[in-house]
């Protein structure tokens, strides 16, 4: 009797941030004989009781995914936990408090981190309970590195042509400026404090405060630097969380101001003259492309900016100072390149693994590889698989009966306008382009192919 192939599920939340990543990572995966369940997050945790047992990658690890993780465990899944966003934070307190959920943090059955500092803020939790935890870095990074450079190239070409030289401006802004009006947990802080700031916490209240006067700042800083450099388109980049219009009347009256978050954000940094953010991921992503990266900083906080992204870019304490060190930079006449400190080469080393040698994704598929037990034929629960599609279907109709009687119009387009902001329909030929890319670069998977199996699901799978 042959062996069942091997399973893996990798949902993805956000599309430009994860997508191009997890098809890398389920390259990898089937060239060792995996087939994946490649797709929407969304879609993919409303389908559980019809999809196979898997490894499912990751199970974010904030308290939010509760239910899913159940269902999950339940239907027969093996769980692993990651994060995409362990490396970026104000401090390891914060990142806890705000990422790492008390009933699921202790559920997966294995935890693969990016790093050895978030291997270590792991494994001194007081709930941790001994599941091994795997140095294997995020397939993210692997996108950074210099073979991959030339999966970028056409994009990189398109977006030269079309903008000529830019200087680019990375926003994060999601909880004051929120895609939706009625989200955001900083801009709710600032409205409570206005009523009863005895009712805030007062490090949320702080936060809030603090990364108001930044976005004010940035705001002001957008016109400067159109009417500094003229000749240079300055592109902003918001956060997927994050609303446009704000940043849209920045742009009043600065005919080289453009508004874009379409695509991966590699492509953008690597087509950038200069790289502005604060506290972003940007940040430490431009750095590791060799690009110029500087941070803005007319305030400054060691208690709530995130020091990652800062301490590797070039900082600066005022407008003039950012102009003053964007125009060095590009004074050669040629875009500069960062050249890497070692101080901050064994900084980044604290946080990011696999940035030369065998990539993450190789390093997943060989961890992954070690759980072959999850796939053991069992007889099915039907019992748990009724009560998965029970709470599927609950879902859909609160999700109708709100959309129809709950929400005013103005709301339900925001709603879909949003989730189809962070990952938009897409057909078997986004994920075959792809594909092809990564067999042209690396010259791997050739034997890599991929069917739709339902609305922004697909399988991923060896021939």
């Amino acid at each position: 009797m042959s062996k069942p192939r091997r399973q893996l599920t990798l949902p993805v939340e956000i599309f430009n941030r994860e997508f191009d990543a997890k098809v890398l990572l389920s390259c990898f995966a089937t060239e060792r004989g995996f087939s994946v369940i490649l797709g929407a997050k969304r879609e993919i945790n409303l389908n559980l009781a019809s999809l196979p047992k898997s490894i499912y990658l990751p199970l974010n690890l904030h308290n939010r995914n509760q239910i899913t993780a159940q269902l999950l465990a339940r239907l027969g899944h093996t769980l692993v936990g990651a994060d995409e966003e362990a490396i970026v934070y104000c401090s390891p307190e914060v990142y806890v408090k705000e990422k790492l959920g008390s009933i699921v943090f202790p559920q997966p059955n294995l935890y693969l981190a990016w790093g050895p500092e978030n291997a270590r803020i792991w494994k001194i939790q007081h709930n941790y309970n001994g599941m091994p935890i795997h140095i294997t870095g995020n397939p993210r990074v692997d996108l950074l590195r210099p073979e991959l450079r030339p999966y970028w190239t056409k994009h990189v070409e398109t977006i030269n042509e079309k903008f000529g030289k830019i200087i680019l401006i990375n926003t994060n802004f999601g909880k004051l400026n929120n895609f939706r009006p009625d989200k955001g947990d900083e801009k709710k802080a600032l409205d409570r404090a206005r009523v009863s700031p005895s009712d805030v916490d007062e490090f949320d209240l702080g936060m809030a405060r603090h990364r108001l006067a930044l976005f004010q700042h940035f705001q002001e800083m957008v016109g400067q630097m159109a009417a500094t450099f003229p000749s240079h388109t300055i592109l902003i980049r918001p956060h997927p969380s994050e609303s446009h219009e704000t940043w849209k009347q920045a742009a009043n009256g600065h005919a080289n101001v453009q508004v874009h978050i379409e695509g991966h954000v590699i492509p953008w940094l690597l087509a950038a003259d200069a790289i502005i953010h604060n506290s972003c991921t940007t940040g430490l992503e431009g750095y590791l492309l060799g690009r110029p990266v500087f941070s803005y900083q007319p305030i400054v906080s060691d208690r709530f900016d995130k020091q990652l992204p800062n301490a590797v870019s070039r900082q600066a304490t005022s407008s003039r100072e950012l102009i003053e060190l964007v125009k060095t930079a590009l004074s050669s006449g040629q875009p500069a390149k960062e050249n890497g400190s070692e101080a901050k080469t064994r900084l980044i080393e604290q946080y990011l693994t696999s940035l030369h040698g065998p990539f993450s994704s190789e390093n997943v598929v060989k961890t992954l590889e070690t759980f072959d037990d999850a796939f053991s034929p069992s007889p099915p629960n039907w019992g748990t698989v009724l009560a998965a599609k029970s709470h599927a279907f609950g879902r859909k109709l609160r999700r109708e009966f709100n959309a129809q009687f709950r929400m005013g119009n103005q709301n339900r387009s925001q709603r879909y306008n949003y989730l189809n902001h962070i990952f938009p329909e897409i057909t078997l030929a986004h994920i075959e382009e792809r594909i092809v890319r990564f067999q042209d670069v690396l010259k791997r998977f050739q034997h890599t192919r991929v069917k739709p199996l339902r609305n922004n699901i697909f399988e991923v799978f060896p021939d």
